[in-house]
């Protein structure tokens, strides 16, 4: 084989390489990074709440809950209040958390979503946005009535099949 025809194969591919790329399936899942952000400040605010929870009894109220006795009052309140305030926003972080690494985007020739959740077709996208790609890693699939679909490779696995995907989905003339 000559060096010219290894340039036109690549350039022209085989009916079974184009009918690979046409079937291609990228799943992307989330990534770790984020979730264990979450999972951090989870487990600080759950640990505050259970430490105020453990400290409650050691305050007395304060004498009078004037300016006089700010400090006493502050303590008294931090300690007993402290629980039904730190907790609820970390138990909600651990489920936003566990919700975040349940997600799973699939992107093949039917179109591109997130698992459980409505698929968009190739041919309903309107505008791919790539102002951000180069700076944030952000593409933005524009699609139907004003609605956008974020992808980020901060938050998502597979990145890069996952663009050389919709990149070859997608026309040129919506770029």
């Amino acid at each position: 084989m000559s060096e010219s025809d290894n340039h036109e194969s690549s350039v022209n591919p085989s009916p079974r390489e184009a009918s690979s790329a046409a079937s291609r399936r990228v799943e992307s899942n989330a990534a770790r990074d984020p979730a264990i952000r979450l999972g951090i400040a989870a487990v600080m605010l759950i640990g505050m709440g259970l430490w105020c929870f453990h400290d409650r009894n050691k305050y007395e109220p304060p004498a009078a809950w004037d300016m006089k006795h700010i400090n006493e009052a502050s303590k008294y309140a931090f300690n007993h209040f402290g629980a039904f305030v730190f907790v609820p926003p970390g138990a909600a972080l651990v489920l936003w958390m566990l919700v975040f690494l349940r997600r799973k985007l699939i992107a093949d020739q039917d179109g591109i979503g997130y698992a459980g959740k409505e698929k968009i077709p190739w041919g309903s996208i309107t505008k791919l946005d790539t102002s951000q790609a180069k700076s944030k890693g952000i593409l933005q699939l524009h699609y139907g009535d004003g609605k956008v679909l974020k992808l980020d490779n901060w938050k998502l696995t597979n990145f890069r099949e996952l663009i050389s995907l919709v990149e070859s989905k997608i026309p040129s003339d919506k770029m």
